[in-house]
């Protein structure tokens, strides 16, 4: 103990400080998504326990959900409205708004979310309390929503890393993303750059559209 205060006092004698932390490593990718670039190649835990790099899902259209667990339009656009899935956890989904696969089938020229052409991606971003989720949640989530892995409906559990105020404005909402893994449309936030009626719904369609 004496060698302590001894090593303490001369180091407030000699003005010496203790060594700054180190700097937080950086993310493992940029982020937030910018629209006109490749997605972010994320590398995360799916609902079945699965990692899994979204790159991998090059060559199909992507329709990339980033959600808060607890935000009322993400479970509102999930399907909370629908009969036989309700609310999760109860939260009060947003009033009068359809969930996305309704939105798609009517708005989409004959484009649905089943077609095999199609990855639905929900990103969860946000547990319950507001920090990263985990496997766990996400498949506490799909199991709710009927988010089946078989179908092309993948749910991923975001890293601590993603929690940030980038991740944050960008729920509720949708990106799409082409085949060649880039961002064509981002229809994210209160005040999304492109509107998901008017402009990312109509550009699905013409992607799968394309392909025919």
């Amino acid at each position: 103990m004496r060698s302590f205060w001894r090593f303490f006092l001369a180091a407030l004698v000699c003005g010496c400080a203790p060594d700054p932390p180190a700097p937080a490593p950086p993310p493992p990718v940029a982020w937030p998504p910018v629209k006109g670039q490749p997605f972010p190649d994320l590398q995360l835990v799916d609902q079945t326990g699965a990692r899994v790099s979204l790159s991998s899902f090059k060559g199909k259209v992507l329709l990339v959900e980033p959600v808060g667990m607890n935000c009322a339009g993400c479970q509102a656009f999930c399907g909370a409205h629908r009969p036989g899935i309700g609310a999760f956890e109860g939260v009060t989904p947003q009033p009068g708004l359809m969930s996305v696969d309704e939105c798609v089938a009517r708005l989409g020229q004959g484009a649905t979310l089943d077609d095999p052409d199609v990855v639905h991606v929900q990103l969860l971003l946000y547990s319950m309390n507001m920090d990263a989720p985990t496997p766990a949640d996400a498949k506490r989530w799909a199991d709710h929503f009927k988010m089946d892995r078989n179908r092309n409906r993948v749910v991923l559990a975001g890293e601590p890393w993603l929690v940030n105020s980038a991740s944050y404005e960008m729920i509720p909402g949708f990106f799409l993303v082409d085949r060649a893994f880039v961002v064509v449309s981002d229809s994210t936030g209160h005040h999304p750059k492109d509107d998901l009626y008017r402009f990312l719904i109509p550009a699905l369609s013409k992607l799968l559209h394309e392909k025919r």
